[in-house]
């Protein structure tokens, strides 16, 4: 090497040099803005969506609480920005907090058209969960631990869902005495015609198995087969007589239409 280099590459080094902290000096620099600055400067202050109680910088911080519709949905969540979504157009966060709500862990992926949870985990119990989602009573109890695999909303309509939900130790409310149900397993898939829950019962005093259908003109349908197991509390079984006349092999017919709101 000449001279002539050797001195022309003596001094791209410090440029190489500071160039390259100059970016790392950026990148942290951004990483730390405060979310409650972004928040409030860059959030609709009418969304449905408001959160409340930000903590720490965008990439990695806290939030006290996430309200829809002014009902609170879940406290105490702790996340980390996931910038490989990027790539993809959307805003990748993990998750993991939950508070009295329940316990949520996973991956939050939101973009202009879509939200979307990925090998998302949420235990909590039925009314708890309920009341989150806008219904103040339920004539249920019990808990409920779902596994969710994907789970797409589009334009605040359910697009793709796939994953299970387990409740545990179910039992109806509306008797004089709470009446057990037993343990239900939901196993959930997307196909071109409809989102397609399929359902079973692996412990309990009530045989419970057939689906439910969301169709895309948001229209369901529900078709079950319940029947008293042997052992069975007389309660049971008289509530069970209510759905109908059983068939042939003693399962009662339980079948629904309607619509979502």
């Amino acid at each position: 090497m000449s001279r002539l280099q050797t001195s022309v590459a003596a001094l791209r080094r410090p440029r190489v040099v500071l160039t390259v902290a100059a970016v790392v000096f950026g990148l942290v620099w951004l990483a730390n803005i405060p979310a409650s600055l972004l928040y409030a400067a860059f959030a609709p202050k009418d969304a449905p969506v408001q959160l409340f109680g930000l903590d720490g910088p965008w990439a990695e911080g806290r939030v006290a609480g996430i309200s829809v519709q002014n009902r609170v949905v879940a406290e105490d969540l702790h996340w980390t920005f996931r910038p490989a979504q990027l790539l993809l157009g959307r805003m990748g966060l993990h998750l993991s907090g939950g508070g009295q709500v329940g316990t949520l862990e996973g991956g939050l992926a939101l973009s202009p058209r879509a939200t979307r949870l990925t090998n998302f985990r949420i235990v909590s119990t039925v009314k708890r969960l309920a009341a989150a989602g806008g219904y103040s009573f339920v004539p249920v109890e019990g808990q409920i631990g779902a596994n969710l695999k994907s789970l797409v909303m589009v334009r605040n309509a359910l697009d793709t869902l796939e994953g299970s939900v387990d409740l545990k130790g179910l039992q109806w409310t509306l008797a004089r005495d709470p009446m057990l149900l037993g343990d239900f397993h939901v196993e959930m898939q997307t196909t071109p015609e409809a989102i397609i829950a399929t359902i079973s019962s692996p412990e309990g005093p009530l045989s419970a198995d057939g689906t439910a259908r969301l169709l895309p003109d948001r229209s369901y349908e529900i078709d079950l087969r319940i029947k008293p197991k042997p052992g069975a509390s007389e309660m049971l079984m008289n509530y069970v007589k209510t759905v109908g006349v059983p068939d042939p092999q003693g399962d009662y017919h339980w079948r629904q239409k309607g619509t979502l709101p």
